[in-house]
Protein backbone atom coordinates (compact mmCIF):
# COMPACT_ATOMS: atom_id res chain seq x y z
CA UNK A 1 0.00 0.00 0.00
CA UNK A 2 1.35 3.40 -0.98
CA UNK A 3 1.52 6.16 1.60
CA UNK A 4 0.13 9.55 0.70
CA UNK A 5 1.99 12.67 1.69
CA UNK A 6 0.26 15.16 3.92
CA UNK A 7 1.07 18.00 1.51
CA UNK A 8 1.29 18.29 -2.24
CA UNK A 9 4.91 19.57 -2.34
CA UNK A 10 7.84 17.73 -3.88
CA UNK A 11 9.84 17.71 -0.63
CA UNK A 12 8.91 17.13 2.95
CA UNK A 13 10.25 20.56 3.96
CA UNK A 14 7.64 23.15 4.93
CA UNK A 15 6.85 25.84 2.39
CA UNK A 16 8.63 29.17 2.81
CA UNK A 17 6.12 31.73 4.06
CA UNK A 18 8.22 34.66 2.77
CA UNK A 19 9.60 33.60 -0.63
CA UNK A 20 10.64 37.08 -1.80
CA UNK A 21 13.42 38.00 0.62
CA UNK A 22 15.34 39.86 -2.06
CA UNK A 23 19.08 40.42 -2.10
CA UNK A 24 19.31 40.93 1.65
CA UNK A 25 19.45 37.16 2.21
CA UNK A 26 21.88 36.24 -0.56
CA UNK A 27 25.50 35.46 0.24
CA UNK A 28 28.90 35.01 -1.39
CA UNK A 29 31.42 32.51 -0.12
CA UNK A 30 35.21 32.79 -0.49
CA UNK A 31 35.22 30.73 -3.71
CA UNK A 32 32.57 33.05 -5.19
CA UNK A 33 34.66 36.13 -4.36
CA UNK A 34 37.70 34.58 -6.08
CA UNK A 35 35.68 33.47 -9.12
CA UNK A 36 34.29 37.00 -9.56
CA UNK A 37 37.74 38.57 -9.21
CA UNK A 38 36.84 40.55 -6.07
CA UNK A 39 39.74 39.01 -4.12
CA UNK A 40 42.77 37.02 -5.28
CA UNK A 41 43.42 34.85 -2.22
CA UNK A 42 42.75 34.67 1.52
CA UNK A 43 45.56 37.11 2.32
CA UNK A 44 44.07 39.66 -0.07
CA UNK A 45 40.64 39.12 1.53
CA UNK A 46 41.93 39.58 5.08
CA UNK A 47 43.87 42.73 4.12
CA UNK A 48 40.78 44.22 2.48
CA UNK A 49 38.76 43.48 5.62
CA UNK A 50 41.40 44.95 7.95
CA UNK A 51 42.56 47.99 5.98
CA UNK A 52 40.05 48.77 3.23
CA UNK A 53 36.63 48.38 4.83
CA UNK A 54 35.57 45.13 3.16
CA UNK A 55 32.61 43.64 5.07
CA UNK A 56 33.54 40.81 7.45
CA UNK A 57 31.83 37.42 7.10
CA UNK A 58 28.61 36.71 8.95
CA UNK A 59 29.41 33.42 10.65
CA UNK A 60 26.57 31.53 12.29
CA UNK A 61 28.80 30.29 15.14
CA UNK A 62 32.32 30.62 16.54
CA UNK A 63 33.30 27.17 15.29
CA UNK A 64 36.33 26.98 12.99
CA UNK A 65 34.30 24.81 10.58
CA UNK A 66 31.36 27.22 10.42
CA UNK A 67 30.63 28.64 6.98
CA UNK A 68 31.77 32.23 6.51
CA UNK A 69 29.31 33.84 4.09
CA UNK A 70 29.63 37.44 2.94
CA UNK A 71 26.33 39.26 2.45
CA UNK A 72 26.00 40.20 -1.25
CA UNK A 73 24.46 43.58 -0.51
CA UNK A 74 27.41 44.51 1.75
CA UNK A 75 29.96 43.35 -0.86
CA UNK A 76 28.21 45.35 -3.60
CA UNK A 77 28.13 48.44 -1.35
CA UNK A 78 31.89 48.05 -0.76
CA UNK A 79 32.54 47.74 -4.51
CA UNK A 80 30.40 50.82 -5.26
CA UNK A 81 32.25 52.81 -2.57
CA UNK A 82 35.63 51.73 -3.96
CA UNK A 83 34.61 52.65 -7.52
CA UNK A 84 33.37 56.07 -6.40
CA UNK A 85 36.62 56.67 -4.51
CA UNK A 86 38.63 55.71 -7.60
CA UNK A 87 36.53 57.99 -9.85
CA UNK A 88 36.98 60.84 -7.37
CA UNK A 89 40.75 60.40 -7.49
CA UNK A 90 40.73 60.51 -11.31
CA UNK A 91 38.63 63.71 -11.33
CA UNK A 92 40.88 65.33 -8.70
CA UNK A 93 43.99 64.67 -10.81
CA UNK A 94 42.97 65.33 -14.45
CA UNK A 95 46.59 66.09 -15.41
CA UNK A 96 47.56 62.50 -14.62
CA UNK A 97 45.24 61.16 -17.33
CA UNK A 98 46.81 60.23 -20.63
CA UNK A 99 46.14 62.89 -23.26
CA UNK A 100 45.15 61.76 -26.74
Amino acid sequence: MLKKRAHAGVTSAPANKHPDHGHEYEFYFFSDLVAKGIVRNRTDLHRKIRYDGFPPPEKSSNSMQAAAPYRKSAVHTYLDRRAARREGAVKANPGDAVAE
